[in-house]
């Protein structure tokens, strides 16, 4: 007789989001975050989609005036990087050639770090407030410890976005916090 009630309170139970356990895989636009010491603002959530039902996430971190991407990838562990812009023209003339005849370098050396092509992918990327897809190539780089990242998105013939980073490990990211919204 009572089991409707019982089954309405275990939804109730299994629905509910413990503020106490947040982790990043649980970032939301407007959550607040601390890293290095700083307390950031998720501003902007975006996906990509890789095919393959495989699907990465992208957040857009501000902290005053600073402005970074946090990329979450959950194949064989969770694994994050933490990137900011870098103006495409700073790129050396000949891997921008190269990038502008549709070739991605074997290596890239800016700011006297020596990065190595690590992986090409197609890909679908889309702001997740919109339905709309766009289309991209990604060139992804590491340095030989693997601790560092640059990347180079290209979104049509020769619309290219770089960012550069490093890998940051979970725990670097702490006290995560949402922001409740009345709407």
């Amino acid at each position: 007789m009572f089991s409707f009630f019982k089954k309405k309170n275990q939804e109730a139970q299994e629905s509910h989001f413990d503020p106490l356990d947040i982790r990043v895989i649980h970032l939301e636009k407007g959550y607040l975050l601390d890293y290095d010491l700083e307390t950031w603002q998720v501003v902007k959530m975006a996906e990509y989609d890789w095919g393959d039902n495989y699907f990465t996430r992208e957040f857009s971190i501000r902290s005053g005036d600073k402005l970074r991407y946090l990329h979450i990838e959950e194949d064989e562990g969770l694994q994050l990087r933490l990137t900011e812009d870098v103006k495409y023209r700073k790129l050396d003339a000949d891997y921008i050639e190269k990038l502008e005849t549709g070739t991605a370098p074997k290596e890239i050396v800016y700011e006297g770090v020596l990065y190595y092509l690590r992986e090409t992918a197609a890909g679908y990327y889309r702001n997740v407030e919109n339905e709309d897809w766009e289309e991209l190539v990604s060139y992804s780089y590491m340095d030989a410890e693997e601790e560092l990242v640059f990347d180079i998105d290209q979104w049509e013939d020769a619309n290219f976005e770089l960012s550069r980073g490093r890998i940051i490990k979970e725990k670097e990211i702490s006290n995560i916090l949402p922001i409740y919204d009345e709407d």
